[in-house]
């Protein structure tokens, strides 16, 4: 987790349950694989606001970055960005 001065969390990556979602991040979840109420998933948010949900419910032979995993690759460049952003906050 990213914290601003006066300690207000900015970004915040973490590794959640299905029972840790909100109702409508829950309906969206896809029921692959193991299903989505037995995945783990990665939940990016920043201020509070949710800004992207990963799952592991996926099929193995659609676990490859070509697949079900690219969306890793906007996660890491989403993070870049808040990043930067909130690096430009702090400097202000």
């Amino acid at each position: 987790m990213v914290k601003l001065k006066g300690g207000a969390a900015v970004l915040k990556v973490e590794l959640v349950n299905y029972d840790d979602l909100t109702g409508s991040e829950k309906e969206k979840q896809p029921n692959n694989g193991c299903g989505k109420w037995n995945a783990t998933y990665i939940k990016i948010s920043d201020a509070g606001r949710t800004l992207m949900i990963l799952s592991d419910a996926m099929e193995p032979e659609d676990a490859t970055f070509t697949r079900d995993l690219w969306k890793v690759v906007d996660a890491i460049n989403l993070a870049y960005i808040r990043g930067i952003q909130d690096g430009k906050k702090l400097r202000g």
